[in-house]
């Protein structure tokens, strides 16, 4: 299936979580582990998956970095699964007649 590898990273509640926070503001590991209740090197792990999948990019800000949602790769999901849902829908009505 395509975006497997992309779906099973949202399938975590703490990346779920991280996405939600970076959709209000792009932030720091540190800004996030204080919103979020885990330590900094399992954020960073989480993190990695995220940037991994496409979902989260790193822009450096001095000595820290700075994570923010990589919006283009949501559209593209969210367009993928318009499209995937519409089809099987119209299978589900014609099967219906």
């Amino acid at each position: 299936m395509p975006y497997e590898e992309e779906l099973r990273s949202l399938s975590n509640p703490i990346r779920q979580s991280v996405i939600d926070a970076l959709a209000r503001k792009p932030m720091s590991v540190s800004e996030l582990t204080a919103q979020i209740d885990v330590s900094q090197p399992v954020m960073s792990q989480h993190l990695k998956v995220l940037k991994d999948a496409g979902f989260v990019s790193i822009r450096p800000k001095g000595t820290r970095n700075i994570y923010y949602i990589n919006k283009q790769k949501l559209d593209e999901l969210r367009a993928f699964w318009t499209n995937h849902w519409s089809v099987l829908l119209a299978s589900l009505n014609e099967q219906e007649d």
